[in-house]
Order: structure tokens, then sequence, then C-alpha cells
């Protein structure tokens, strides 16, 4: 997405935005036509608004971050191993 809709769904400016890259929170994707941005980005800024409308502090967010990606990464290997456990068992039927 181009950075005018993401600014225009996001809950933050240009400089919040490049405060949050500074901190290693956010890093948009770089192309010859700028930077983009995808539904992650914007879910991402979604969820640190709201995490520091709650309350969490600069060092917390970080943390929720990585345990988020966590998350991802971890349903994404189970799709996968599910996905390879059908076919096994698929295999094995025809066997």
């Amino acid at each position: 997405m181009q950075p005018h809709e993401f600014f225009r769904h996001a809950p933050l400016d240009h400089e919040v935005l490049d405060q949050w890259v500074e901190a290693g929170w956010r890093s948009p994707y770089q192309n010859s036509t700028g930077q983009r941005f995808s539904d992650v980005d914007l879910a991402r800024a979604h969820l640190i608004r709201d995490l520091q409308e709650l309350g969490a502090n600069d060092d917390s967010i970080p943390i929720v971050l990585s345990l988020v990606d966590q998350l991802h990464g971890l349903r994404y290997l189970l799709r996968e191993l599910l996905v390879m456990m059908k076919a096994q068992r698929q295999e094995q039927d025809r066997a």
C-alpha cells in the first residue's frame, strides 16, 4: 500500500512513524518508488497504538511485538506440520 493510504488508516502521523522506525518497532518496505506498507504494517501500527493507550511503556512494546511475531511464526509452523501430517496419512492410506 502507498504511504498516503497507510496514513489514512493508521493511527499515527509521519513523525510518529519515524520514531517507531528509529526504535525498531516498524520497518516499512523500501522499493525504487519509496516506502511501501502492508496490511501487517497497518495492523502492527494499530497494535502499538493500542498498547500505548493501555499504558504500555516504550520498553515493553518491543517485548510484546517480539512475542506476537513468535506466536505468528509458531502458528505458521504448526499449519505446515499439519499439512505434512495429512499428506503422510493420505500416503499411508494409499499404500
